[in-house]
């Protein structure tokens, strides 16, 4: 019998390239709050709001892999920063506490987690060991890995992902581009020297399927790719692998910031993560650079 994984956020670009990995290994069960898209078999319902999560979907369950999250983008708002942390702290817990109360003992917890644990305003190379940030983001960033630690409580061997950003053609950072590009205007917000640390999907996926095998993976991982980019280069680049007749033009960060408000520091971030703790577990990436990402843009 395959182990049964669970994901959360299923629907997700990290969950359906970690689903596609795992599929032929394991029992993937997804967990939804569209009841639309329920159907009992490996799709079933729950509601963070309600604490209402349907037991069948933990029944043998080996691993849990917590991706769900309400978009940070969104506006910042009471209703939404709510939702931002009911999707992640509450969700966890609703997890924790289900799997306590039906004397469920995961062997692995892997929950996403985001490098916006160091703040909003950080600057410079973090790594895993220093301080996490005072903003709202980094206080967030932070319950959300407590609230994962906790599984330690019954058995469970815990990983939380500092996720830089990722990167394929489908995330709204890379997607928004080309179609500006594509359109003829490539956008610099503020600093065109302005560090982007970023890792492909793809890689995301594949250090999930490692750390369910490999039980050396413990605690918080930095998820970056070796090689950051300016935001000028990343602008460039597109241009001059797929649109060369784009014009490039700088917009300051103040102009962003009217349209955006608080939301405009999450794009204004400059800030590079240290991986040297992946490297040590031996993780290869598929994704080095930039332009490895851009030859596989269809246009």
């Amino acid at each position: 019998m395959k182990e049964r994984i669970i994901i959360t956020g299923y629907s997700g670009s990290l969950a359906r390239k970690t689903t596609e990995l795992l599929k032929d290994n394991y029992e993937i069960i997804g967990l939804t709050s569209n009841k639309k898209s329920v159907n009992n078999k490996n799709i079933y319902y729950w509601d963070t709001s309600t604490d209402e999560i349907d037991e069948r979907a933990l029944e043998n369950c080996k691993h849990i892999i917590h991706l769900s999250g309400y978009p940070i983008l969104k506006r910042w708002t009471k209703r939404n920063k709510r939702l931002m942390h009911e999707s992640r702290i509450g969700a966890a817990n609703l997890l924790f506490n289900k799997c306590k109360e039906l004397n469920i003992s995961p062997t692995t917890f892997i929950s996403a987690s985001a490098i916006g644990i160091y703040g909003l305003n950080a600057r410079g190379v973090k790594s895993e060991n220093d301080k996490i940030g005072t903003d709202w983001i980094a206080r967030m960033a932070s319950d959300w890995e407590e609230s994962a630690q906790q599984f330690k409580q019954i058995g469970s061997r815990i990983l939380k992902m500092r996720i830089s950003l990722l990167m394929n053609q489908e995330t709204a950072f890379l997607k928004y581009n080309l179609l500006s590009i594509k359109l003829g205007i490539g956008v610099v917000i503020g600093s065109k020297k302005k560090q982007i640390s970023w890792i492909h999907v793809d890689d995301a996926a594949n250090f999930i399927k490692e750390a369910i095998t490999n039980e050396n993976y413990k605690g918080a991982y930095n998820l970056a790719t070796t090689k950051p980019i300016s935001q000028e280069m990343f602008i460039k680049k597109i241009k001059e692998r797929l649109f060369p007749y784009a014009l490039i033009i700088r917009i300051p960060s103040f102009i962003i910031r009217l349209f955006l408000g608080k939301r405009s520091q999450i794009i204004n971030t400059d800030l590079s993560i240290n991986v040297d703790k992946l490297k040590k577990e031996g993780f290869i990436w598929k994704f080095y650079n930039f332009n490895e990402v851009l030859e596989k843009v269809r246009t």
